[in-house]
């Protein structure tokens, strides 16, 4: 999901319709787009899609003004993807690089380069609107599971956030001149999800991180302590609606009892925080 600014609304690609790994991927990954307008989802009906997939990488090119998709899958049931689409005068295409990740992950638009920054796995990508280039930088996040990344614009660095194998703890980084930097703040979030997009009104990074919700500053991690949350979810995805002013939440994993029976559920909820509150959108 990502903020499209042309459109002036949300787009969403694609997703699952229940944990049915066990089953060939066509009978339960979608092959669908959708916009939210601040009030309702609306189905969009290009003349072309890109496959269907899960987990996969959006962002929103503010130089060129398309979405760019990139890879997804899962192993074992959706085939892993590592192609390249552009969103853009209401259609899908397909984009030919001559170079490419090969392994999915997270992007963020970096307004310093002016190009989407990926990170996928162990490497860092720029995309420059033709071929995804690799940075190669002296450092790399290497010793945490990547959670999310987005674009601090008040620091002007794009801000990564993975969570450490062993403790389950939020490491953050960040980066600018072309390499990344490991931060130390004061305070570690700890939980063993985590989604979050930058809040441009509030000129923080907010994190949903379990069922517990954290910004950051540029300096440091704050609890806050809402009311209501969305709760502890997978693979939910996160962007900023300027339109709005607040940062949205839909879908992701979470468990519980179906039946008598405690299982993996699969959720489209859409969630809104305003810097106070989460709200159910939808």
């Amino acid at each position: 999901m990502a903020y499209d600014a042309t459109l002036g609304k949300l787009l969403l690609f694609s997703g699952v319709r229940g944990d049915n790994s066990c089953q060939a991927a066509s009978t339960w990954i979608l092959q669908d787009s959708w916009t939210w307008d601040g009030n309702a989802w609306a189905a969009l009906h290009p003349a072309s899609l890109p496959p269907g997939r899960s987990f996969g990488a959006m962002g929103y090119d503010e130089d060129r003004r398309t979405t760019v998709l990139f890879g997804g899958g899962a192993p074992n049931s959706d085939p892993s993807r590592l192609d390249t689409w552009a969103f853009a005068g209401g259609s899908w295409n397909q984009q030919r690089p001559l170079a490419a990740p090969d392994s999915a992950g997270d992007m963020t638009y970096d307004g310093n380069s002016g190009s989407l920054l990926l990170f996928a796995g162990a490497t860092t990508f720029a995309w420059d609107g033709a071929t995804w280039v690799d940075l190669r930088p002296a450092h790399t996040p290497s010793s945490g599971i990547p959670a999310f990344i987005t674009y601090d614009a008040a620091q002007r660095v794009a801000v990564l956030v993975t969570i450490d194998r062993a403790t389950s703890r939020i490491i953050t980084w960040t980066w600018s001149g072309g390499d990344w930097h490991e931060q130390h703040p004061a305070h570690q979030p700890i939980g063993a999800t985590a989604s979050g997009a930058y809040d441009a009104k509030r000129e923080v990074v907010v994190a949903l991180v379990g069922d517990q919700t954290w910004t950051w500053n540029g300096s440091d991690w704050s609890e806050h302590h809402p009311s209501r949350s969305p709760g502890a979810r997978y693979f939910a995805s996160a962007a900023y609606d300027p339109a709005v002013g607040t940062v949205m939440v839909f879908g992701g994993k979470s468990y519980g009892f179906v039946s008598g029976s405690y299982r993996e559920l699969v959720n489209n909820e859409l969630w809104s925080w305003d810097g106070t509150d989460w709200t159910s959108a939808a």
